[in-house]
């Protein structure tokens, strides 16, 4: 650990995937005079390492190797549940040492045993939840912790929940100077962009049906369309392949690393309805077409993208019930209709702007932190009036 002083220790836990560790990294990035403990997978560290590269932070990562334990084969159950016990000692051993304020835990198996490890430990903890549904480990871990704090006014299944608090979902700063921005201004950008993309870990969907649907568009609106699209690896070549023989202009990536500013030359946005995604739009006030995962557990990206539909700034297709025409029937609207994604982008900012009156004017971030900022100033009594 670098050798700088600070008087509080925050440890920071969380899972590989981008939608568990985005969150965390715009927290630390709004708390920056903290000694930080991250405790991730090795898939996580890349990304943690990444963003602490070229930052004057205090930390120390260690790499925990949990798998899912909800696979049905009886060996990967036990190796699972064996990685987490290992998981559990290591942490243990961790805040003995380590000696953090509090503890938050940002979802994904990698943050199950740390969390149980500091009620074990009694260290104040917080669990937040990405999602408008409550994952299952977070059933267990919002019992335990001393708060819950969603990223959803509504979020399902917390009923059993004692402590819950609204705080949002933690974005990037550059995706809430989008949302200052002006749209109209956005919206004269020729040509029409479109910004394609399917989470941290792609989707063959996008990359396959998604790419062949755009390519079936009326040869008018083709020649109009800028399409920035990101793509697994294995898929590049037959996607760039499709939108060449179809006279598409096009960007291919298998990653952004500079999602934010695909986001800024956006005139419309086909994502999955991931917790960060969405928290992401919400903040860019960026007009969206979502496509929730079918398989994603308790069915929650569906759950998330509802915030949009149900107030009217955002569009959902069904990539098993919805269609080639129901798709090509949605772009043409826009192109006919421009003011439509206008419209959209303000009613956005409005759902923004109520969200953010619940928080006092915070961001989500600013929120989180001066939670974290109470907790740890609160005596171990106190914390338990947090809510």
């Amino acid at each position: 650990m670098k050798n700088i002083n600070r008087k509080k220790s925050l440890m920071v836990v969380a899972g590989g995937t981008g939608g568990h560790i985005y969150p965390s990294l715009s927290l630390i990035n709004n708390m920056k005079n903290y000694n930080y403990v991250i405790i991730t997978d090795e898939r996580g560290k890349k990304y943690y390492l990444n963003f602490l590269e070229n930052k004057t932070l205090n930390y120390k990562i260690f790499s925990h190797k949990v798998t899912s334990p909800s696979k049905k084969n009886i060996i990967n159950i036990l190796v699972s549940l064996f990685q987490i016990l290992i998981s559990f000692l290591k942490s243990i051993f961790l805040i003995l040492f380590q000696k953090p304020n509090l503890i938050i835990g940002f979802g994904g198996y990698p943050s199950i045993a740390p969390m149980l490890a500091a009620k074990i430990c009694n260290v104040p903890s917080i669990i937040h939840e990405q999602n408008a549904v409550l994952g299952r480990g977070n059933r267990l871990l919002g019992k335990i912790s001393n708060v819950l704090a969603t990223s959803f006014v509504k979020t399902k299944k917390i009923e059993n929940v004692k402590n819950v608090i609204f705080t949002g979902n933690p974005v990037r700063k550059p995706f809430e100077e989008i949302g200052k921005n002006d749209f109209v201004n956005s919206i004269k950008n020729k040509p029409f962009t479109i910004l394609i993309y399917g989470g941290s870990l792609g989707s063959t969907f996008f990359s396959k049906q998604l790419t062949l649907m755009i390519c079936s568009l009326p040869e008018k609106i083709r020649k109009d369309i800028k399409i920035i699209q990101q793509v697994r690896k294995e898929d590049m070549k037959s996607v760039k392949q499709n939108y060449k023989i179809h006279n598409i202009n096009s960007e291919i990536s298998s990653f952004y690393h500079d999602i934010a500013e695909k986001f800024q030359l956006a005139n419309l946005i086909i994502t999955r309805s991931g917790g960060s995604t969405v928290a992401e739009i919400l903040a860019s006030c960026r007009p969206a077409i979502f496509i929730p995962l079918p398989s994603s557990l308790d069915n929650h990206q569906f759950e998330n993208a509802k915030l949009f539909v149900s107030n009217n700034c955002g569009w959902l297709f069904d990539q098993i019930n919805n269609n080639k025409n129901d798709f090509e029937k949605l772009i043409i609207k826009f192109f006919k209709n421009p003011q439509t994604l206008i419209k959209t982008s303000k009613k956005i900012r409005e759902l923004s702007n109520e969200l953010s009156k619940l928080r006092n004017g915070e961001t989500s971030s600013e929120f989180l932190s001066q939670l974290i900022f109470k907790m740890m100033s609160y005596s171990k009594k106190e914390i338990k009036n947090t809510c």
